[in-house]
Order: structure tokens, then sequence, then C-alpha cells
């Protein structure tokens, strides 16, 4: 089975902000009226519940989640899961220490894919991907650190995501954190030219939603400063799946 409404997120290393962007990406969606619910697959470092604000919220978790059989009710879960500005979000704690399966991970992105229009998942560095077909199979956003570092690195993870024969990544463009002014970064011509394809963005640093972070308030809008690459964003995904007229599951 292949589904066709799986977006999975991915980056070469963590701390360029794709955990935002990909929160950021499911609310656009769902204010677009569609039905979108975002999973938390970054197992490595989680904690979207305090990404949003939302850590205190009712809902389950992804360590909470067993599927012996590889199986989940898809409307039964999508209402257990946090509701954050329309979107059914489901975390994961990687301080309790219940790692999730590969089969749970799968029983789950299906489950939901067929309660909602689109999936967001947060995948991190990629780790889960080789080895869940559905997150294989599914439309790539690729995040790329507009520096010389972060394009190197960029062309590798490509190349990983490659070798786990996934589709060719579209690439969303980071302004590096941290740089001093004027130094550090890579213009977005160069990053296409040094990439060979087009990059959507820069998703810039902004100081307001660091602050609203780190002091549990959550993501509260979209920074003025990245609206319309968030917009491009959730433009493309609806392109490319929602306006997309197969059936939701081909065999």
């Amino acid at each position: 089975m292949k589904l066709h409404n799986i977006v999975t997120l991915t980056a070469s290393h963590s701390g360029m902000g794709l955990s935002t962007t990909a929160a950021m990406l499911a609310r656009a969606l769902a204010g677009r009226d569609r039905r979108c619910a975002l999973i938390d697959a970054d197992f490595a470092s989680g904690c979207m519940d305090l990404l949003l604000g939302v850590e205190r919220e009712s809902g389950l978790r992804f360590n909470q989640i067993v599927a012996p059989l590889g199986n989940v009710e898809g409307e039964a879960l999508n209402d257990e899961l946090i509701a954050w500005d329309g979107v059914r979000v489901l975390p994961y704690n990687p301080w309790i220490g219940l790692r999730p399966t590969w089969w749970e991970v799968q029983a789950v992105v299906r489950a939901l894919s067929s309660a909602n229009d689109v999936v967001v998942v947060d995948a991190g560095q990629g780790e889960l991907v080789e080895a869940v077909p559905d997150l294989t199979s599914s439309m790539q956003i690729m995040g790329v650190e507009l520096s010389v570092v972060g394009l190197a690195r960029a062309r590798t993870h490509r190349a990983k995501l490659s070798t786990w024969d996934c589709s060719s990544p579209h690439l969303i463009g980071f302004a590096p954190r941290g740089a001093p002014r004027g130094r550090g970064g890579v213009s977005m011509e160069e990053a296409e030219g040094y990439m060979l394809a087009e990059i959507l963005g820069p998703i810039k640093p902004n100081t307001s939603l660091c602050g609203d972070v780190l002091e549990g308030l959550g993501i509260q809008a979209v920074p003025k400063n990245n609206r319309k690459s968030i917009e491009r964003l959730a433009d493309l995904v609806e392109r490319t799946i929602c306006d997309k007229q197969p059936t939701d599951i081909e065999s």
C-alpha cells in the first residue's frame, strides 16, 4: 500500500528550526481547512508538546501507544490527541524511555493518514525513515542550513535519503542561527547552485518566537519575516498532496 498524504521533514542536523517549521506548516494547512495531524517522530530529541506550549494538555504521547498487531484505529486515535490550533498533535517525550518500534510508528502513520487530509511528520535527522516504509515513500521536505558547512551536510543527507529509495526531497533553506551580521551565511542563489535544486525560504531566526518557546509559551504566531516562506511551503504541500485526486491508498 502507498499512502498519498504523508509529508516527512528531515534535516542533516538538529538546531536549525525544523520542528518549529513542521509545526507552522501543519497549522498553516489547518488554517486552510485541511484536517491535519502533526507527528513527533524525532525520537532523539522529541518534546513537540514543550515546543508548542501544550505539555500540560491531556492527550496521548507516542510513548503510550501500543500496537502489537501493527494496527491502530484512525478516528479513535485522532480523538485522543492534543488539539493545538486546529492541528492534532502526537508528541514524543524522550525522558519516559519507552521508544516505539518501527511497526508501531507505521501503524500510527497509517491510522492518522486515514483520519486526516495531511499528516506532517517531524522525523528529525531521519533515523526512522529507512525503517518505516510509509515514511520512505512519502513526500520529502529537507531542511538546508544556508552556510558552507550546512550545504555540505545537506548534500550528504540528500544522498542518504536517495540510498533509502526516498523520492527527491523538496528543499527549504534555514538562515544559520547565531551567525555574526554579514558573515557565515550563503545566499539562496549560491545554495541553489551548489545543491542543483530550487530551495524555498529562507526561514529566518526570530528572537520573539525563540523567547516564547524558551518561556514555555509555544508558537504564538508565524513570525512576519517567515510568513511568506511558510505559506509557499503550504502551497507546495497542497499542490503535491491535497490537489491530487487518486484514491487515498493505492495497492
